[in-house]
């Protein structure tokens, strides 16, 4: 099933490690950042996530070094514990702090 995912990617996905949280009624529980790009990413699931398949949530994706960005998602999978994310919306502010993420990955190859 990972095979299909991996298939329709259309941006390059940087291993990576950062915090996210699932905004509902405050702050979830945090969980693993896995991997990046300017579309999505893979996220660690945590168990007591309000996250299903096919539905939109608010991530807030926390990095080291770089100022906190939400991110309106779409649940694309759940598979072996782990969430594929697509990134829906977000605000050009927090677009820019993910492309500032990407292009630190891009120069580190």
């Amino acid at each position: 099933m990972g095979e299909l995912y991996d298939d329709r990617r259309q941006e390059p996905r940087y291993a990576t490690s950062g915090i996210y949280y699932v905004e509902s009624v405050g702050r979830g529980m945090p969980g693993r950042i896995l991997d990046l790009s300017v579309n999505g990413a893979m996220l660690e699931q945590v168990e007591g996530q309000p996250v299903t398949e096919g539905t939109r949530v608010n991530i807030v994706l926390s990095f080291t070094g770089q100022p906190e960005f939400v991110a309106d998602s779409l649940i694309q999978h759940i598979v072996n514990g782990r969430i594929g994310i697509e990134f829906y919306d977000m605000s050009p502010e927090h677009f820019t702090t993910l492309a500032t993420l990407i292009d630190q990955h891009q120069r580190s190859r």
